[in-house]
């Protein structure tokens, strides 16, 4: 099959013909349809952070694709089935995963970074974990749901308990950052957007934000949002990551 491998930081991708995994008893093959391109990976190429699989080695995390090839044992799905895998694999019996708390799991497996991911023809995964993709949603569309969109969703009905009535202020309206607000409106709250971008402020009003503001345009962000809400904010997400926008988050 052909592959993007990995050689390490600071080089680049080489397309290559590597061998065709066979699954495993309990594993499903999937012939990959389409796997986004995360900032993580962009960090592993560009920043230097280290996988936890030594390079060389096949990044990507966010796939959707079909069931090519099922291993024995595995009944619950049947070649050409539309699947999408997790980022993160869990183990499902560690104390975390038992009390609710899977995103620290002690045996957390990652795709790209502990075993090999999607930018390949074909890639290995448990079926326990597989989850069936329904028809309307197309595998190119569908690819994401298990990072950008599985992240903003957590955050906002698990962390943030964005309720009906609630304000929230999202900051960054990136690929992370517009989703939480589509999770956020769809929860019911009354959202204002926070970039220093107009095309992302425009796409964040699409997508269900009631309110923008350009950061680069207002002196005081605190106040502004205080006059927007009428006292603050319920709940901030920030999507960014930069230590100011943290601290300016709390000042919401």
């Amino acid at each position: 099959m052909k592959a993007a491998v990995f050689y390490g930081p600071n080089q680049a991708l080489k397309l290559e013909e590597v061998n065709t995994p066979t699954p495993k008893p309990g594993e499903i093959l999937v012939k990959v349809a389409a796997c986004g391109v995360c900032h993580t990976d962009l960090h592993y190429i560009d920043h230097g952070v280290p996988t936890f699989k030594k390079p060389p080695m096949i990044l990507g995390h966010e796939c959707s694709g079909t069931v090519a090839q099922l291993g024995e044992g595995v009944d619950s799905f049947k070649k050409g089935d539309k699947v999408l895998l997790p980022a993160v694999l869990t183990c499902g019996v560690c104390d975390f995963c038992r009390t609710g708390r899977e995103n620290i799991c002690e045996k957390m497996v990652m795709f790209g970074n502990h075993v090999d991911g999607a930018y390949a023809e074909y890639v290995i995964a448990p079926a326990k974990d597989v989850f069936t993709l329904p028809d309307e949603i197309p595998l190119e569309e569908g690819s994401i749901i298990a990072d950008a969109i599985s992240t903003p969703f957590h955050a906002v009905k698990n962390r943030g308990e964005v309720r009906p009535g609630d304000t929230v202020v999202v900051f960054g309206c990136g690929g992370i950052g517009v989703n939480i607000v589509q999770v956020a409106a769809a929860a019911g709250g009354t959202v204002i957007a926070v970039d220093i971008s107009e095309a992302k402020l425009e796409w964040a009003r699409k997508l269900g934000a009631t309110h923008t503001v350009n950061l680069s345009k207002v002196e005081k962000l605190g106040k502004e949002i205080r006059k927007l809400t009428g006292g603050g904010a319920d709940v901030a997400f920030e999507a960014i990551g930069k230590p100011e926008t943290i601290q300016s988050a709390f000042g919401t």
